[in-house]
């Protein structure tokens, strides 16, 4: 990079963010001793407030190169659990997540807080429903924006006095609380690597119109018309395939709040049920409990006429 840095004062910045490099090396530590179905890799970017340059660079070689990417979980600022504003956050982490309400990315939030807090009871995940800090951004941007699923973990007790300045230092971090968020952070890499894939409920038609191939959500009424008819395709080695679970919730909940067990089928009917009040989706779980993310049913925006 081409730029003169002026140097006007130290910024150790402990917690901005050598509280997330940190994580990111002792979970290398940690996960390397087990085998994944999946592979884990572990990254710490560079150039990220000159405009998010190692993460740009990765997500676009990743997407040119049309790799397969589950999740990318950032971690920046996780150093400290004590605001300027004397407001404490121990036991809490921020995820952040861009939209829509049924985005990869977003998906991918309620998955870290359904097996974050699952594994480690301690911590409540808290999900924010928008990309990042307001009017803010972190190396999780650039892979959402190339399609992939990626979310920001964020203290909520943000000091913004310490950010990139000298007193960013040890003796206004806390050590334990980064562990505490490694920790969600190793349960939600470690279920993603075991978990079996996520089932297609896509489908491929045809416009008799137009001619044009359409994809769109593999979801009916059924036959009586007043069923929800759920098909599904399966991806990847399902040898270890306990099956499939269907989640369901009211189009205005932000989380799954049902779910139904359909088993080894790829294909299920909850009768009675209307497709048009319900958000519905499928996730596969293998024999040892593992669970995919879940595969939501969303309508795909049609394009405008050329």
């Amino acid at each position: 990079m081409d730029q003169e840095a002026t140097i006007t004062a130290d910024a150790p910045g402990v917690s901005d963010d050598a509280s997330g490099t940190a994580a990111v090396m002792e979970l290398a530590r940690v996960l390397s001793r087990y085998e994944f179905e999946k592979t884990l890799v572990f990254i710490a970017f560079s150039g990220e407030e000159y405009g998010l340059v190692g993460a740009a660079a990765y997500a676009k070689r990743a997407r040119d190169k049309k790799e397969i990417i589950d999740a990318v979980l950032n971690n920046d600022i996780i150093g400290n659990d004590l605001a300027g504003n004397g407001r404490q956050a121990g036991t809490a982490v921020r995820v952040f997540s861009e939209d829509p309400i049924d985005s990869v990315s977003r998906g991918l939030a309620r998955y870290v807080k359904e097996i974050g807090e699952r594994y480690v009871p301690s911590m409540a995940v808290t999900p924010v429903f928008r990309a990042d800090r307001f009017g803010r951004g972190g190396d999780h941007t650039p892979f959402d924006r190339a399609g992939f699923p990626a979310v920001r973990f964020t203290t909520t007790a943000e000091f913004y006095a310490n950010q990139h300045s000298a007193s960013d230092t040890f003796a206004n971090a806390s050590p334990a609380y980064t562990a505490r968020v490694a920790k969600v952070n190793t349960a939600v890499a470690a279920s993603l690597a075991w978990a079996p894939p996520a089932p297609d409920v896509l489908l491929k038609t045809t416009s008799t119109i137009t001619g044009r191939e359409t994809i769109g959500p593999n979801l009916s009424r059924g036959k009586s018309g007043y069923d929800a008819l759920l098909k599904w395709k399966e991806v990847g080695d399902v040898t270890d395939l306990s099956g499939y679970a269907i989640v369901m919730r009211d189009s205005t909940a932000p989380f799954w709040q049902r779910q139904v067990w359909a088993g080894g089928v790829k294909e299920f009917r909850l009768t009675d049920v209307s497709i048009d009040d319900i958000v519905l989706g499928v996730k596969a779980v293998d024999k040892e409990g593992n669970e995919s993310p879940v595969s939501v049913y969303r309508v795909v925006p049609r394009a405008l006429p050329e």
